[in-house]
């Protein structure tokens, strides 16, 4: 992915980013950096199907809203946004044909939660551009997942192993004594995303 201005400024004007920009803590819409509204037919294609995005954004929210200050990550270190530019590559879709369906499904949690860090962050501490490259990143590398599951599955199975990905994602606490939490395969999906890290 190229990540470019026009991308950055769309970003802050388009719909289909709307519900995560609505969870971020610094900010609200009437508060944005950019003011606006352009259709989502500018939107870039790799950010697509816009539903993926509504869904994460709406799981984050929920996950904000029950704990705004919350600094529990699952995938700790590999999770953490990535600021600069070098880091925003697509995921290649040969490796994630090779993966496992629970390491993409644990991948798929991993860029959520990296979201909710980036929703966590003030723009103007880390730089808006390089604030929203990297969230435009993250939603990139969703929009591939959502596709390899569907390559694999009918629309609909994808679209339920996404739900139900999202709301592990919410459940989640970082309390291992709690069911939701225990049942999580971390430490397995860590260890397998390190494939697709280093080809980043």
């Amino acid at each position: 992915m190229l990540v470019d201005m026009a991308h950055c400024i769309t970003f802050w004007l388009t719909p289909w980013s709307a519900t995560f920009r609505a969870a971020c803590l610094w900010f609200t819409p009437d508060t944005q950096p950019l003011q606006g509204r352009k259709p989502n037919t500018i939107a870039p294609q790799w950010v697509r199907p816009f539903f993926v995005q509504r869904w994460v954004g709406e799981a984050i929210a929920a996950r904000l809203a029950a704990n705004p200050q919350t600094d529990a990550y699952r995938f700790g270190h590999d999770s953490e946004p990535d600021w600069e530019a070098a880091a925003w590559a697509s995921y290649p879709r040969a490796i994630l044909r090779q993966l496992d369906e629970q390491t993409v499904l644990g991948i798929v949690s991993m860029e959520v939660e990296r979201l909710l860090r980036i929703a966590q962050e003030h723009p103007g501490l880390v730089g808006q551009v390089e604030w929203t490259g990297a969230a435009l990143s993250a939603s990139e590398h969703l929009a591939q997942l959502y596709a390899e599951l569907k390559r694999r599955h009918k629309a609909m199975q994808a679209r339920a192993l996404l739900r139900e990905e999202l709301r592990r994602f919410v459940a989640w606490t970082g309390n291992p004594t709690r069911e939701e939490d225990a049942e999580l395969p971390a430490g397995e999906s860590a260890q397998e995303t390190d494939v697709i890290l280093a080809e980043r």
